[in-house]
């Protein structure tokens, strides 16, 4: 009888060691582990049906082995972990999606601003072409006007002005119109020659600041001034 309980109590341990040998508690950290993975990448966000589905089997599976049930709760720890990797792939591949859609409205927001930018542009080279062509009528308007005067016998029918050496940019101005005035050279197509002479402090010929004092260079020749008309009706800037 003794002999006979001894026995029985062999069984039974070795029953119970091999029951938590089989226990699938490497299976359970190895699928809490791809569903924190999954939590971790935004499965909620992007996956949210897989991911719950996920989180389920694997609550089902721990109480399962909490009570000992360890055939069941393999069964749902693959199914865990199918469900676990089924929203860590569509987090993974709606997220791309996301990026690639982002990407793309980023680029037609550049465009439409590359857009604006170049029409902003063209309105304000409008508005500055307009400004431009008064300011020539004015000068025109000017001349007009000054051979229009009654001039005394006395006096010379037309009074020279007074020629410039140095002249300080207005408003509007541009260096056709410097050189259009009558103190200047009469001649919008001699720009070229205060271009060249005030190289220093003028990069672009089309870019004069007001407040800039320009050098007006008197000692041209006729050959100088022919050069620099036909160098202006070919670069057509003004």
């Amino acid at each position: 009888m003794q002999m006979f309980k001894r026995l029985l109590w062999v069984v039974l341990l070795i029953v119970f060691v091999s029951g938590c040998a089989k226990s699938p508690v490497e299976s359970l950290e190895s699928v809490r582990d791809i569903v924190a993975h999954a939590y971790a990448a935004g499965a909620t966000q992007f996956a949210p049906g897989e991911f719950q589905l996920a989180s389920s089997a694997l609550r089902a599976a721990e109480l399962q082995v909490e009570s000992g049930d360890f055939r069941r709760a393999d069964r749902t720890l693959e199914l865990a972990r199918r469900y676990a990797g089924e929203s860590l792939s569509l987090t993974i591949e709606r997220k791309k999606q996301r990026a690639a859609e982002q990407k793309e409205i980023a680029e037609e927001k550049r465009l439409v601003e590359i857009a604006r930018e170049r029409e902003l542009k063209r309105q304000s080279d409008l508005k500055d072409q307009r400004e431009r062509e008064k300011r020539l009528a004015e000068i025109e308007e000017n001349k007009k006007a000054e051979k229009a005067k009654d001039v005394p016998k006395s006096l010379p029918a037309v009074v020279a002005p007074v020629l410039l050496n140095h002249i300080e940019v207005r408003v509007g101005d541009d260096l056709a119109i410097i050189a259009a005035r009558p103190e200047v050279y009469d001649d919008m197509l001699l720009w070229p020659l205060i271009y060249k002479a005030n190289r220093d402090q003028i990069k672009d010929p089309k870019e004069i600041f007001s407040g800039q004092i320009l050098v007006i260079p008197r000692d041209r020749s006729r050959d100088e001034s022919e050069a620099a008309r036909q160098e202006a009706r070919e670069l057509e800037l003004f």
